[in-house]
């Protein structure tokens, strides 16, 4: 049964769960009721009386008009967001912050379920799963806006017409997609559910990830940002012991996020974990200043509660935070100390490799780093020597001097 209200009434109440239960600020929450207008002209126009999820669908689909959502303008983006988190209040009666939504319905959604099946039996990574299903939902969205529903019925002018609809200034979701596609392809091709290999149809392109220099910062600007941290509060008990644990440990905060009482050998002084994005085990030194951090928090901010992670979201029901929920919050207090930089990115992966700049001045050698950051070789590693400008400088060779003649008898050659 629909969940009907007077818009007024639930925009009103939405509002108050952003700023009273998410703690959004007051320019957001601003965003979000101008943006929720979409919803009350579309129903002005159609004649609806009342809000309810269903009415709130129809008008993301008119604000898609067809189009997937990378073909959306930047502002047509913010209001479907806008939309949908108004959505999940009517639906729930909260909003939840979480991953995009995936458009793996249908006989060709299906198809993909089970390509995913297969890979996940393949011993991928969740998060190498995650990345494909996010781009064969993009892929299986498009189709549908163009009313296409079987895998029988997919053409070669359907794949290159998806190809475009992609942002051509991020050529790595256009090779990750094109990657992506021909694995489905040869998938659905090899157990007989197309009978023509699509896969070689798929075009190829030349693209070759070019590692950013890492952003760093000193150790000076490591104290302020966790000076800056209101260590009196429930939320600055967290966030401070979050934050040393990415400044002084280099953890990320995936692994953050998953860190759990078991991990913490107290009597040992360290802390064991299997890290989520590459599957190893390390451990680390419970230094005093982390130690330190992590019991303020346990004894006098994390709410009671049996969940075996430590960090917690500090509103019931307290499940455990998330990694993105960590990125986020980091980010801010970057931007809280005064350490906002357009030069330097901000946020976890800077506190780490901040870390790394620590030890190359402390002259600690590569393996050392490499162990310390938990990578499974040096070769990972040697991407952030490149901060280590002092020693690199070191390593530059003076250019001879060449000798003048060199030129006249080239000169001589050329006119000769």
């Amino acid at each position: 049964m629909q969940n009907n209200f007077e818009y007024d009434e639930i925009s009103t109440r939405a509002s108050d769960f952003l700023k009273e239960r998410l703690f959004y600020q007051y320019v957001t929450i601003r965003h979000y009721r101008s943006r929720w207008h979409s919803v009350k002209e579309y129903m002005d126009r159609c004649n609806i009386k009342l809000i309810n999820p269903a009415v709130c669908k129809d008008c993301i689909i008119e604000l898609h008009n067809g189009r997937c959502p990378s073909e959306l303008t930047d502002h047509k983006k913010l209001i479907v967001k806008a939309v949908s988190v108004l959505c999940e209040f009517i639906e729930t009666g909260a909003v939840q912050k979480r991953c995009k939504a995936r458009h793996l319905n249908g006989a060709i959604g299906k198809s993909m379920l089970d390509f995913l099946d297969w890979k996940r039996s393949r011993r991928l990574k969740p998060v190498t799963i995650a990345k494909i299903e996010s781009h064969l939902s993009s892929f299986n969205f498009w189709l549908s806006a163009h009313q296409i529903f079987k895998v029988e019925a997919i053409s070669y002018p359907h794949i290159i017409g998806f190809i475009k609809s992609l942002d051509p200034h991020k050529k790595a979701l256009i090779h990750d997609s094109l990657m992506d596609l021909r694995g489905f392809f040869t998938y659905l091709y090899e157990n007989k559910k197309i009978t023509e290999n699509l896969a070689v149809f798929v075009p190829k392109d030349n693209y070759q990830k070019q590692a950013k220099l890492p952003s760093y910062y000193t150790e000076q600007e490591i104290q302020q940002l966790l000076t800056s941290v209101d260590r009196g509060t429930i939320v600055g008990k967290r966030d401070y012991a979050i934050l040393v644990l990415a400044a002084y440990l280099g953890l990320r905060a995936s692994d953050i996020a998953r860190l759990q009482f078991r991990n913490l050998q107290w009597q040992q002084s360290k802390i064991s974990i299997i890290q989520f994005k590459t599957g190893k085990e390390i451990t680390l030194p419970l230094l005093p200043t982390v130690g330190n951090a992590l019991l303020d928090y346990i004894q006098y901010g994390r709410p009671k509660s049996n969940e075996p992670f430590i960090f917690l979201f500090v509103i019931s029901p307290f499940l455990p935070i998330r990694g993105s929920t960590i990125a986020g919050m980091i980010n801010r207090r970057f931007i809280y100390a005064g350490l906002k930089s357009k030069e330097r990115r901000n946020g976890g992966h800077a506190l780490r490799h901040s870390l790394v700049k620590e030890l190359l001045n402390n002259n600690e050698s590569l393996p050392v780093i490499s162990e310390v950051l938990g990578h499974k070789n040096t070769t990972s590693t040697r991407h952030y020597i490149r901060i280590d400008t002092e020693s690199l400088r070191q390593c530059a060779l003076d250019v001879p001097l060449v000798d003048p003649e060199f030129y006249n008898q080239k000169n001589e050659i050329l006119f000769s």
